[in-house]
């Protein structure tokens, strides 16, 4: 995790410090957040519910966006790094890396768009790794867009286990491919289209650690709609997932997914309402996979030039299939940021996290932290936004 700050932290100082053609936009931002977590244990996904390790953290934040524009190519890559350790003994940090690179070449007749992530994660009771390269085509005819999308991917997941009572021995290592063609009819203000996810997940042992086969296919039908007028900007999706397991005691799924949101910017306040039911992998020894639900609220208020105040609600349930087992959580704060000049930001936020465990015992906890940001524009003139979007550190 160091080196890939460090990675970060290096590229990010030779682009600031690079010539900038008229159309490259560039933006770094840094963090350091500290605070007191009673339950780290709880915050970070892991197994306790009795809140008896609290602890005092420090944490990092880096992140790092690059693009650019010549003739017909557009470009861009990200970085992003954070890693929140604890006082306690006996707490494992929680750290996150994610890069990415997407590349896009063509116009409306006829355009490819190639996109490359990389995400690893590891905290108390996840580590996980996820390569993924896909390729998308597409042609625009009287506002009428054809499109297909080839997706490849490589993943390795290991997650503490009820029977084991720590991770497994070896990780679960597949790899996933996907094709996905589609046709929407696009506006001046939106589009409103369907398509098809047509996926299958090969693992590297035929059998895992407790004898399944978790080799399965997925044919994943969906429309989708996003509409965006002034203030407001809207997007909804909902799927049917259909899977078919190799192993007959796993069984197959058939369930309804969905992705909304809302976003309403009436100046001074902000306004993002999201609500996500998608399907996640797992090591869990008698479930195929969880269905995962997350509901989130966020509001602001930009009291002036210098004080945003925030306000924030979660709700997050994973129910792992063919078993009872169910997990929730609820989360909500608020917090101010002052803004002291020169790129600099000072922020102080509360967070109060209830929920359920595995085992249906009950948890909870409360973080209370500060933090110190600061924020890189090294282009001479300003960003134009349409090329990048600042990360949300």
């Amino acid at each position: 995790m160091l080196r890939i700050i460090v990675f970060v932290a290096v590229i990010g100082s030779y682009l600031l410090g690079a010539p900038a053609r008229a159309e490259d936009e560039l933006f770094a931002s840094m963090r350091l957040r500290g605070g007191y977590d009673s339950n780290p244990l709880f915050s970070t996904g892991g197994g306790r519910g009795t809140g008896d390790i609290g602890s005092a953290f420090i944490g990092t934040e880096v992140g790092l966006i690059a693009a650019g524009k010549q003739d017909d190519i557009t470009w861009n890559a990200t970085a992003e790094a954070n890693g929140t350790r604890y006082i306690a003994p006996g707490i494992d940090p929680a750290l996150v890396a994610k890069l990415g690179l997407r590349g896009i070449m063509g116009d409306d007749s006829l355009r490819v768009i190639s996109t490359t992530s990389f995400v690893d994660i590891n905290t108390y009771n996840t580590h996980s790794t996820d390569l993924v390269q896909s390729v998308k085509v597409e042609t625009i005819q009287d506002k009428i867009k054809w499109f297909v999308t080839g997706e490849v991917g490589v993943s390795r997941l290991n997650q503490t286990n009820v029977i084991l009572q720590d991770f497994l021995p070896i990780p679960l290592q597949f790899m996933r491919g996907a094709i996905i063609p589609g046709v929407s009819v696009i506006t001046s203000k939106g589009e409103v289209g369907v398509s098809v996810n047509l996926s299958m997940r090969r693992y590297a042992e035929e059998l895992d650690l407790f004898g399944f086969r978790r080799d399965n296919e997925r044919i994943q039908p969906f429309m989708f709609g996003r509409y965006e007028s002034g203030d407001i900007a809207l997007f909804a999706a909902v799927s049917q997932l259909y899977g078919i397991w190799h192993d007959i005691d796993f069984t197959n799924v058939n369930t309804t997914l969905f992705d909304a949101s809302l976003t309403w910017r009436p100046k001074p306040f902000t306004l993002e309402l999201a609500a996500i039911r998608r399907a996640g992998e797992t090591t869990f020894p008698i479930s195929p996979i969880t269905i995962d639900t997350l509901m989130t609220a966020k509001g602001s208020w930009q009291v002036n030039d210098k004080w945003l105040l925030t306000a924030a609600a979660g709700y997050t349930s994973s129910v792992y299939l063919d078993s009872p087992y169910k997990a929730t959580t609820i989360t909500y704060g608020l917090g101010a940021v002052r803004d002291i000049g020169n790129g600099y930001k000072l922020g102080f936020d509360v967070t109060r996290i209830t929920g359920t465990l595995l085992n249906d015992e009950k948890a909870q906890g409360y973080i209370v932290a500060s933090s110190l940001s600061k924020s890189f524009v090294p282009t001479a003139t300003k960003p134009k936004g349409d090329l990048i979007a600042k990360p949300s550190l």
